[in-house]
């Protein structure tokens, strides 16, 4: 691809960008996929438009404009060629809109953590701390039992070490105690304002249901860091079977106390997965296997129909062409309706952004 008034590659042969203009500027006249197709032309400037001009979609943007192999992903998809890249941000958000589509959000991340649960809230990425982070999800899930759990799912394309996981999942444990201590004070407040009023009857607050409105660990929820890995490091091979792809982790103690700290892990290696196992789901073997779920490190055993969920959306994560999307739909008709939302984003872009 050259720009016009520069006359010179976008991509060096680092694959990092060079120039990076506004998307008018660039030639598409060397993609023999692009050029023969005017529609598919004109539907991927106004995609790559509406993502630039969108404050909430600008880090997709620059993040496209700067490593090639997405951004052929991308153009692949105008010109019929590939599906759309579906962890990224507002491609996922679309697929799995927390409004319009909260049952298939809620039932994605039941398959992932073992249980069922139902999305209450979806918080901005606005007040995340790595800004640096590529972030598709950070949202409040309810729980069965009433909790509430903060889960957040990234997108890390290459690595991400371990120090780094911590961290983030540390990130997520104190805002969920800031957001505590921001429910107790707007509690404290309350009782201030009804004591004004003469309508306290005391010097303690308490909140509706009886309980103190000091801030107390005893109503911290667990914490669940879920990520899924484009391509794992060494670190994420397991040396007891490779072909094991979902790793499920949290402290335990070598005395055998019972004693449940906040963070686990969900780590998934959609590599592993496309390696080990996504060619048979292809082919229609859709039988939950041994590699697909170790049921000792969970409550509960997973139903039948977390685990098929499972395979059908990392199948789909993980799918690469229109024709593979059509054959998973053919296995799991749950995907039709998110065939549909790909097809309408690829004739409307600009009407389809999340």
């Amino acid at each position: 691809m050259k720009n016009k008034q520069n006359s010179f590659s976008f991509y060096n042969d680092d694959n990092n960008v060079v120039i990076s203009d506004a998307v008018g500027n660039f030639d598409m006249s060397d993609n023999p996929d692009m050029s023969d197709n005017p529609d598919a032309l004109r539907n991927y400037e106004t995609a790559l438009h509406s993502l630039a001009d969108n404050p909430s979609t600008k880090h997709l943007y620059v993040y496209l404009m700067s490593d090639k192999e997405w951004f052929d992903r991308f153009t692949g998809f105008f010109a019929g060629k590939k599906t759309l890249p579906l962890l990224y941000d507002p491609f996922f958000k679309m697929i799995f809109n927390p409004v319009e589509s909260r049952a298939r959000l809620s039932e994605l991340v039941s398959c992932i953590l073992g249980q069922h649960v139902t999305v209450i809230e979806v918080f901005p990425d606005t007040s995340y701390a790595f800004v640096n982070s590529f972030v598709i999800m950070d949202m409040v899930v309810r729980l069965d039992d009433g909790s509430i759990t903060n889960i957040e799912i990234q997108k890390v394309p290459y690595d991400f070490p371990a120090a780094r996981i911590s961290c983030y999942s540390a990130d997520l444990v104190l805002r969920q105690f800031r957001m505590l201590q921001g429910m107790n004070e707007g509690q404290r407040n309350d009782y201030y304002d009804d004591a004004a009023a003469g309508k306290a009857g005391n010097e303690t607050s308490q909140a509706a249901d009886g309980s103190s409105s000091k801030p107390s660990y005893e109503n911290m929820k667990k914490v669940h860091t879920i990520i899924f890995f484009e391509k794992s490091s060494s670190s994420l091979k397991s040396p007891k079977d490779k072909r094991l792809y979902f790793h499920v982790g949290k402290t335990v103690f070598n005395t055998e106390i019972n004693m449940k700290l906040l963070q686990e892990y969900h780590l998934i290696s959609l590599d592993t997965f496309r390696k080990y196992r996504y060619s048979d789901i292809i082919e229609g073997r859709i039988d939950s296997a041994d590699i697909d779920c170790d049921d000792t490190q969970y409550e509960n055993r997973l139903t039948e129909k977390m685990r098929r969920d499972r395979l059908m959306y990392l199948s789909l994560f993980t799918a690469e062409t229109p024709d593979e999307i059509n054959r998973l739909a053919a296995l799991f008709p749950e995907l039709f309706p998110i065939r549909q939302k790909i097809r309408e984003y690829l004739t409307h872009p600009k009407e389809t952004n999340y």
